[in-house]
């Protein structure tokens, strides 16, 4: 029963991520597009903006959707509770964005800010009417659905975006897009769902019981991962935050974002074996396994590539980001590393556990930013940042062993080593290319791109091969291009 339930996951998963990655292609062409049309200083207004408004969202944010992915059996009562506190969460927030968009823009030093955050807060008011009844496209594994609904939001506002900063020439085009987009998405909700939530609050308090971990744990995630744009920003030039807010979000893509569309389908995965901690551990391990065979080679390639493909994809006036994108781009192999373990240990219970380990995290870089004090600048912070990130690293895989038995560094270290050598392979290629070969960007881009996959594949099949071709992401990719169905990753034997 688990097998055909496990390959009914992966097939629908399939569909669903292939789906989300082109939600994600589209994002990332959206962005380059956007930068070859606007300034660093566009894009520094709208990132400053965001910071404040994701921030007074999170601050409030009581993850009722997890809440009612975690429920097996939710009443109408239950989601008709949760619509209305997201509602009333966003129309606090708002209000707390009306007050302080003055002080925004003197934190920034640029009187731009304010009227960008009120019409942002617009924006959430719109999008928190969405159809609560959305989630169950996670909840009961309805990959397909819930793929073309985020395909929907994202094509409006894409071309919505586009449009609008076309034809108006500046950062405007970008906000009203988003506020257009917001407000379609919404309108949609209800057209491909059936349910109509009703104002009611009469399940506030079991909902609250679980939200109140969620909302700590998104406060300490937010801050782990915007503080230091937030500290950039600070440093009063726009230019340069736009800039490093830009190197951010590309140095996420062959990381989180590659991720990503992978998670969304793991977390109610997970949710639903986690009371048997067999079938979880096995789900685990094939997840941790696909996942570094993936990003490893990803992230370590786009460190090698980022000076062709700044100038290609983004034009010279964006040259200065490339060692940000570096530093930022090796942050989030660890992060990589980490996503399925914090996705177990949010379904088990844990939550206030990894909350814990983010504050650690916050903590530590917090006290590094004091120790620089008047040496800070925009990559050191970012080298501080991954500092923090590796030094943290331990903690959650810690966490998770202790919270499920039988689990062993051993198994969860099983799925790296040959991608490692793979990655190390690819680096030493790359280099060697780059002392031997001379050419334009363009072209020096595709021959480390076709060289460095080449040789990652090669070093990582023929390892595999000599070490007895054990199940694990190789075979999951093989079996994925051949149409059958993978196997387990991690051996029954080795799960107590």
């Amino acid at each position: 029963m688990f097998h055909k339930k496990t390959h009914s996951i992966a097939s629908g998963a399939v569909i669903m991520i292939a789906m989300r990655w082109i939600d994600r292609f589209i994002g990332i062409t959206s962005t380059f597009i956007l930068a070859r049309i606007l300034v660093p200083d566009d894009f520094g207004i709208v990132a400053m903006s965001s910071i404040i408004v994701a921030f007074a969202d999170i601050i409030f944010d009581l993850g009722v959707n997890i809440a009612l992915i975690q429920r097996k059996n939710p009443t109408q009562s239950y989601y008709n509770t949760a619509w209305t506190m997201r509602i009333l969460q966003v129309a606090c927030v708002a209000s707390v964005l009306m007050i302080l968009a003055p002080f925004a823009a003197d934190y920034y030093k640029d009187a731009r800010v304010a009227p960008v955050v009120r019409l942002m807060a617009l924006s959430l008011v719109i999008s928190s009417f969405e159809n609560v009844g959305i989630v169950n496209f996670q909840k009961e594994l309805r990959f397909v659905d819930d793929a073309k609904y985020v395909l929907f939001k994202r094509l409006v506002g894409f071309f919505i975006t586009i449009g609008l900063t076309l034809a108006l020439q500046s950062y405007w085009g970008m906000i009203l897009g988003a506020l257009c987009g917001r407000l379609a998405a919404t309108i949609r909700s209800y057209m491909v769902h059936p349910m109509r939530p009703r104002f009611a609050l009469t399940d506030i308090r079991e909902i609250f019981a679980i939200s109140q971990w969620v909302m700590v744990k998104n406060i300490s995630s937010f801050l782990d991962r915007k503080l230091h744009i937030f500290l950039v920003g600070g440093m009063g030039v726009t230019h340069v935050t736009g800039g490093y807010t830009l190197a951010s979000e590309i140095s996420d893509v062959p990381g989180t974002d590659l991720l990503a569309p992978i998670n969304r389908v793991l977390f109610p995965a997970f949710a639903r074996v986690k009371d048997d901690l067999h079938e979880l551990t096995r789900l685990l391990l094939r997840a941790q396994a696909v996942q570094v065979m993936v990003t490893f080679p990803a992230c370590v390639g786009f460190v090698l590539t980022a000076h062709e493909f700044v100038p290609v994809a983004l034009g010279a006036k964006w040259a200065f980001i490339v060692p940000f994108i570096q530093v930022l781009a090796l942050s989030n192999i660890i992060q990589s590393v980490n996503s399925s373990a914090n996705y177990v240990l949010t379904v088990i219970g844990k939550i206030r556990l990894l909350a814990l380990t983010s504050w650690i995290q916050i903590g530590l870089f917090s006290l590094g930013i004091l120790m620089l004090g008047a040496h800070l600048n925009p990559e050191r912070v970012a080298q501080l940042r991954m500092a923090t990130i590796v030094a943290t690293f331990g903690i959650s895989y810690t966490l998770l062993m202790r919270n499920i038995p039988g689990l062993s560094v051993r198994m969860l270290a099983r799925g790296t080593g040959r991608p490692v050598l793979g990655c190390l392979a690819m680096v030493v290629a790359l280099l060697l290319l780059e002392a031997e070969v001379t050419a334009p960007n363009w072209l020096m881009l595709t021959l480390k791109v076709a060289t460095g996959a080449l040789v990652y594949c090669a070093v990582v099949l023929g390892l595999w091969r000599l070490a007895g071709r054990p199940e694990g992401a190789e075979t999951f990719f093989l079996n994925k291009i051949k149409r059958k169905t993978p196997p387990l990753v991690g051996a029954p034997s080795e799960i107590k």
